[in-house]
């Protein structure tokens, strides 16, 4: 499923400041947050970006709550980065399994139960 071109700036603003923050990268986390909050208030302004702007204030909102929480090192990438994160995963995930020899179909049924369990899909 393709992200819509109109949240493609505010998740690509989100993502950065969730791997900046896995890096420890502290400084440069915040200043992601600070554009994407930024952002915010430009969306705001826009009487027709209804969508755009409640999931630019979701993904705002999901950064400020786990600063709160201290679980902000924990937070998932969104739109097409996740995905790509989920295959690079569930890919490594078969190769430990090919690794102890593990049978194709046994692979395949523990990566779709994965798939399904962790990543919801």
């Amino acid at each position: 499923m393709e992200t819509p071109i109109k949240y493609k700036f505010s998740d690509w603003l989100y993502n950065r400041f969730v791997e900046n923050f896995r890096k420890k990268k502290i400084i440069e986390a915040f200043i992601f947050m600070d554009v994407l909050s930024n952002y915010q208030l430009f969306v705001e302004e826009n009487n027709k970006a209804s969508d755009q702007k409640r999931h630019t204030r979701e993904l705002y909102a999901r950064i400020v709550k786990a600063l709160k929480d201290h679980t902000a090192d924990k937070l998932l990438l969104t739109g097409a980065e996740r995905i790509q994160e989920i295959d690079r995963e569930l890919k490594i995930y078969e190769d430990d399994l090919r690794k102890i020899g593990c049978s194709e179909n046994y692979i395949k049924q523990c990566s779709n139960e994965r798939k399904t369990t962790y990543y919801g899909n």
